[in-house]
């Protein structure tokens, strides 16, 4: 099976998330997927830093597994 990474950026001070985007490359696993979750989150979070200090952003992340292998 394979794995979509989906993931949206949220506020905390408004409590709005936007579109849920996904992340075009398929994972092999589970744990490949969330992996791929928690650096996209640093890699986020470090790279806009300010912004995310500023309005209170977190992202959230979750994994689909998808059934069909021409993905």
């Amino acid at each position: 099976m394979k794995f979509i990474l989906a993931f949206s950026i949220c506020s905390a001070i408004t409590g709005f998330c936007n579109n849920t985007a996904t992340v075009p490359t398929p994972y092999n696993s589970w744990t490949e997927c969330v992996n791929g979750g928690a650096k996209l989150t640093t890699t986020f979070t470090e790279k806009f830093e300010e912004k995310t200090n500023r309005e209170k952003l977190y992202v959230t992340y979750f994994c689909n597994e998808v059934k069909n292998e021409k993905i």
